[in-house]
This record gives C-alpha cells, sequence and structure tokens, in this order.
C-alpha cells in the first residue's frame, strides 16, 4: 500500500467495494477530473440545442440558471435519487468535491461524457460508458445538502433556521439505512440510464469524500401528457401548479433573503419521502370505497361531485351531489379554506416505483414523494401533520407506510460557467 494513501480515502474505497482493485490508481481521482475537465472550454460545456441543428439535436435543458434544473423543469419519466454521507471533515475536499460535480454535470446534460479524456489505459476509465449511443433525454441533476452536513463541516453558522432531519411523522416506519443523508442528487431523465449513468459516475468521482447511503428509482410511465397515475390507480397532482406559474414559484417555493441566508436566495426546500404501499389490501376495497379514501373518481379524476379532472370540490353538505368524505385525501389535504390553504400549497414532483417483492413476499412498491416548499413548518409539515392526525385520520393511510427519505436544502443555481453548485456554503 503507497504511503501517501490516506486511512481516509482507504476508508471511503473500502465502503464503495473498490479498495483492492484501484487502491493505487483512484487516490486522487477526483482531482484528476477537475483536472482534465478544467481543460475543456466553458462554451463547450454548456452547448443547448440551440447550437446544433435543431432538426437532429438531441433535447437537453439548460444547466446555468438562477435555479436549479430539476424543480420547476417540465416532468421527466425517469428517476433516480440517491443520497449520500461525508467521510471527511473537511470543507477543502467537500468545496472541490461540488466543483467536480459541477463540471461533470455540465457535461452529462448535453449527452457529453463526464470528462473530455474517455480512454486513459493507466488509470480506470473517466467515463463507465453504459450510456454511450444514448441521447441526454433532457437530463436534470439537482443537488441538496442534509441538516447534518453543516454539522460535520463545523458550518453551523450557515445552516437555514428552516432545515432540520425530517421527524417521524404518526404511522411513519422509517428505516435508518434509508433515511436523511449530508448531499442528496436527484438525475431525472427520459431514459433511466442516462439517469443511472449520471448517479454512477458522480459516485465514482466521489470517491474517499462521500459514499452512498440510498438510493431509489421510480418512474411516471411513457404517456407524455396529461396527470400521471399512482399504483392505486388514480390521478395523482390533479391539483399541482403548473411550472410556469411565476408567482406560485416566488409565494410558495423559492427561497428569498427574507427566508434564509443570501447564498441561499434562489434554492428551495426539498422534501423526499419513500411511501409503501399496501397494493394487496388496496385491492381488495371496492370500488366506492377507493374512491371515497382518495376523494376523486377513479377514471377521470374529477372530485366526488365533478365531472371532469379539474373541477373545483365542493366540500360543503349542501345536498348538491356527491359528498366528499371528511376524512378522504384530498379533503385533508387541502381543505381549500382560502389564504391558508393556498399558503401551505407544494410542488410536487412524485415517481412511482417498483422493486420486486419485499421481506415478506408483498409487492414492494409505492410512490417516491418528492416536493419542494419555501417552508417546511408552514407547508409540507402543517399537511403532513394533518393526514397524520390520529384524531381524524387521512382514510389512505392505513394503506401506506413511509419508510425512508429526507429533508434538504436546495442551493441556487450556477449562474456562470465559473461557479459551482453550492459556492456560497464556503463564501
Amino acid at each position: 500500500m503507497t504511503k501517501d494513501l490516506s486511512r481516509r480515502k482507504f476508508i471511503g474505497m473500502a465502503v464503495t467495494g473498490a479498495a483492492g482493485l484501484v487502491i493505487g490508481n483512484m487516490m486522487d481521482w477526483p482531482k484528476r477530473i477537475q483536472g482534465v475537465i478544467d481543460t475543456t472550454p466553458d462554451s463547450e460545456a454548456n452547448v443547448t440545442t440551440s447550437d446544433t441543428n435543431s432538426k437532429t439535436a438531441p433535447e437537453t435543458e439548460p444547466f446555468l440558471g438562477f435555479h436549479q434544473a430539476g424543480i420547476v423543469t417540465p416532468a421527466q419519466q425517469f428517476l433516480n435519487i440517491t443520497a449520500f454521507d461525508l467521510l471527511t471533515k473537511d470543507q477543502k475536499d467537500v468545496k472541490e468535491l461540488l466543483k467536480t460535480w459541477t463540471k461533470m454535470i455540465a457535461r452529462i446534460t448535453t449527452g457529453k461524457p463526464p470528462s473530455d479524456q474517455s480512454q486513459n489505459v493507466k488509470f480506470p476509465p473517466l467515463d463507465t460508458g453504459e450510456e454511450v449511443g444514448l441521447d441526454p433525454a433532457k437530463l436534470t441533476i439537482t443537488i441538496g445538502f442534509g441538516a447534518s452536513l453543516f454539522d460535520k463541516l463545523g458550518l453551523a453558522s450557515k445552516k437555514p433556521k428552516g432545515l432540520e432531519s425530517m421527524p417521524i411523522f404518526h404511522l411513519d416506519a422509517l428505516k435508518e439505512p434509508l433515511t436523511h443523508g449530508d448531499i442528496v442528487v436527484k438525475a431525472c431523465a427520459d431514459d433511466p440510464v442516462v439517469c443511472f449513468h449520471a448517479i454512477r459516475n458522480l459516485s465514482i468521482a466521489s470517491s474517499g469524500i462521500a459514499h452512498m447511503r440510498w438510493q431509489h428509482t421510480g418512474q411516471s410511465g411513457t404517456k407524455p401528457e396529461g396527470t400521471p397515475r399512482n399504483l392505486f390507480g388514480f390521478k395523482d397532482g390533479t391539483n399541482n401548479p403548473r411550472f410556469n406559474d411565476e408567482a406560485f414559484m416566488n409565494n410558495n417555493v423559492w427561497l428569498n433573503g427574507n427566508d434564509v441566508p443570501s447564498w441561499l436566495v434562489g434554492g428551495t426546500y426539498m422534501v423526499v419521502r419513500r411511501i409503501q404501499m399496501r397494493i394487496e389490501t388496496w385491492d381488495q376495497l371496492s370500488y366506492t370505497t377507493q374512491e371515497e379514501t382518495i376523494g376523486r373518481q377513479k377514471v377521470t379524476g374529477a372530485p366526488m361531485d365533478g365531472i371532469r379532472e379539474h373541477d373545483e370540490p365542493n366540500f360543503k353538505q349542501d345536498g348538491q351531489g356527491k359528498v366528499t368524505p371528511l376524512d378522504s385525501h384530498i379533503r385533508l389535504s387541502n381543505p381549500r379554506t382560502g389564504e391558508q390553504s393556498e399558503r401551505e400549497r407544494i410542488l410536487r414532483r412524485g415517481y412511482n416505483f417498483m422493486d420486486g417483492l419485499d421481506e415478506v413476499g408483498r409487492m414492494n412498491a409505492g410512490l417516491m414523494f418528492i416536493c419542494f416548499n419555501r417552508n417546511m413548518k408552514t407547508q409540507f409539515e402543517s399537511i403532513q401533520n394533518r393526514l397524520a392526525n390520529a384524531k381524524k385520520i387521512d382514510q389512505l393511510m392505513k394503506y401506506t407506510q413511509t419508510v425512508g427519505g429526507g429533508y434538504f436544502v436546495v442551493p441556487p443555481g450556477v449562474k456562470n460557467a465559473s461557479s459551482y453548485i453550492g459556492e456560497g456554503l464556503f463564501g
């Protein structure tokens, strides 16, 4: 073993299962990747479809911007979301990792390999290669920080007051290996291999500095138009705001100087919840019971007293049409009480997951619930506490159970090619 191999980097490679294979070669991998990528002109690192023939250019989403991509970007079909734990308390190491990741993301979101050198006989390849020949498929990558990151790096003064570890709500069954994390990376694209490739190569670049804590995948189906359905067969996200509703985003999603330190202005808070669906139990319910549990008609997505999906439900028990049950999901999640309900609204980006069978032989399937909001207490937690109120619990929770996830703060986007994600953390 070489003398200059630090104990921390050895532990990092052992965690990823690679210590015996690449001890000599991967010690300085993040720095080598950054060094190689830095030779690429900035003008090349952010090529968009406007720079090439529009008839043949692959579809890409812009990387540079005031906000990170993957929040108000039109939803792609596939998800790969991964949390990392730091192996170091050295701020410099984490800063260099975020710089490296930023350079890599700027390339892979345009369909380029993560570095401009994919072949080097002296070292492991700097691109794993499974995406070769595939389009970037509208890939976006969104990065957030958990509360524990600030504590580990001695940056408690930089932690926003609204960020903490995700609490255990009534009926939650959180599993520690599937919960929390120092850094979260959310990759979304219209091709699952493109998502996997992104996470895989970012993980390689983090060797010795961070390692994967948990990873989840999801999909929304391949039909691009209309509201997607969850695995209970109901339309999921009917009341979600439009991604181009700037007034809503400024009021309910984006952080401003009144909320957080200046380095987080333009960011947001992200909630991740892995919600297990009890498919077999749900399938025994009558059609009517299923509709009353959700509070919507199953086929059309219309409210119980409506005709079309986006009809506004009438929660008044005035004898007009079908009454939406008081403990139905849509009634408790958004009571439609005017200004208060509008302040609580969140931006959702959920995906279905289907992962075979669980340890007792049930379908291991459900919803990867992801949402963005400006104030965790008055928005997500206010809604969740109402759904989980033991005195009048959301009927849907009889058939679901949250087992993992976490709270994260998402910093603003990368405004120019000389900046990097989370730069203000070290400013």
